[in-house]
């Protein structure tokens, strides 16, 4: 693949490369830079269906349900293609998730995301997100 003007260059180091798409499709939901940052085999270990379609839904119900979401990169370690980041996510629960009507609390929560870079765009993705405590902090569990 050639990269032109609408892609990475081949050349942007795989760790840059996913601090641009953190800031641009996680924190600002723009599709375009979807477009010009994911490989178009892209594969999402994280999400149903494994694919951009899934990250795209998760992305809307985190809109929907966080809508003042934001995702802060604390630490970064990159080796070879592969790129791993712990990140907080800080937003303010104001509409329905997982059946929990929105409380207007505020969350804060840690996620580990890993990705792998291929022909200079993001080919996978793995992720994990401490759930049991965005529950707690939106009141959805026992002992919130």
């Amino acid at each position: 693949m050639t990269p032109d003007a609408h892609t990475p260059q081949a050349t942007t180091a795989p760790a840059d490369l996913v601090q641009q798409f953190v800031a641009a499709v996680w924190n600002r939901a723009d599709p375009a830079a979807a477009d010009r940052l994911l490989h178009p085999a892209y594969i999402d270990h994280a999400y149903q269906p494994a694919n951009r379609a899934g990250l795209e839904a998760t992305l809307a119900q985190l809109s929907s349900s966080f809508p003042d979401h934001a995702h802060t990169i604390e630490a970064t370690v990159a080796q070879g293609d592969l790129v791993v980041l712990r990140m907080r996510l800080r937003a303010t629960h104001q509409g329905a998730f997982r059946g929990t009507p929105p409380t207007g609390s505020p969350v804060d929560v840690t996620v580990y995301r890993m990705f792998r870079v291929a022909d200079g765009r993001i080919a996978e993705h793995w992720g994990l997100l401490d759930t049991t405590a965005l529950l707690r902090q939106i009141g959805a569990t026992p002992g919130s």
